[in-house]
């Protein structure tokens, strides 16, 4: 014989060796948990994983419209309320970005003008960074309430 073949080992010392005879059950968390909550948290996470064309206030204040557009688009239905709630949060506190926004025409010379424009502008930004902060922070609930399958949010 003129070295080890597969053909001289029993199957049954194979598939052992494979692991197919498991002493506990198989959970499949990536796909046994998909319910409405987790559908629509994935959503929301790859929805906020968006990242801005440039660093100017224009290409930020882009992003957070395609944003908030994107999270009102998404379907509530059978979705977990504290999570709902917190979304909801996060587009009225981005909308009062983006109306700050237009009303200096996201034009950062005008907000360098204002004093009074660009702290109202910062203010509603560090309202919708808290609010994405406790939204993030649903997680840990989310993933004991709903029996896990809540990955980190993106963004």
């Amino acid at each position: 014989m003129r070295g080890f073949t597969l053909r001289a080992v029993p199957v049954c010392v194979v598939v052992f060796a494979c692991g197919c005879f498991l002493t506990k059950p198989v959970t499949l968390t990536e796909t046994a948990n998909r319910t409405p909550t987790h559908a629509y948290w994935g959503q929301v996470s790859g929805i906020l994983a968006q990242k801005p064309a440039s660093q100017d206030i224009p290409a930020y204040v882009s992003l957070v419209r395609t944003q908030t557009e994107a999270l009102r688009g998404l379907n509530p239905e059978g979705v977990d309320d504290a999570l709902v709630a917190a979304v909801q949060d996060l587009i009225r506190c981005e909308a009062e970005v983006l109306r700050r926004a237009d009303m200096v025409d996201s034009d950062p010379a005008m907000l360098r003008g204002s004093k009074e424009m660009a702290n109202a502008f910062a203010t509603s930004n560090r309202a919708a960074a808290e609010s994405k902060k406790r939204l993030r922070a649903l997680q840990s609930g989310l993933n004991e309430r709903h029996g896990g399958g809540f990955a980190p949010m993106g963004g």
